[in-house]
């Protein structure tokens, strides 16, 4: 199951999601410059959906899933604020704990523009 904070998809986001009616998941929707974002969390598969879209194009620009995420962190630094998914066997000794420092996954941020990107 997906260690996640909404509170912080939230803030980072600055959206609020459409979330299914048992909870079972999330999207969160945000259009900048052109781009639409989107990402859909399924909380207890622990998968993530990623989506980027161009105005004018019907299909999306980018998609990419994250099968069996161990959790989201958010992070602050000097070039913004940010959210960090952790993909699938992260971490091979225990389970993330929504504490620990998440050495490679996803990055996404929207300030000063929509950004995905992969680290570590």
């Amino acid at each position: 199951m997906l260690v996640w904070d909404e509170v912080d998809v939230l803030a980072v986001l600055e959206t609020e999601p459409v979330i299914e009616t048992d909870c079972i998941w999330y999207t969160y929707s945000v259009k900048k410059d052109g781009l639409e974002l989107k990402i859909t969390i399924y909380q207890y598969d622990g998968d993530v959906y990623f989506e980027l879209f161009s105005d004018g194009i019907d299909n999306s620009i980018f998609s990419m899933n994250l099968m069996d995420c161990a959790g989201v962190k958010r992070r602050f630094e000097k070039s913004g604020e940010y959210l960090e998914f952790a993909p699938s066997g992260c971490f091979k000794t225990s389970r993330y704990d929504g504490e620990m420092s998440i050495p490679y996954g996803v990055r996404v941020s929207i300030k000063p523009s929509i950004k995905v990107e992969l680290y570590g």
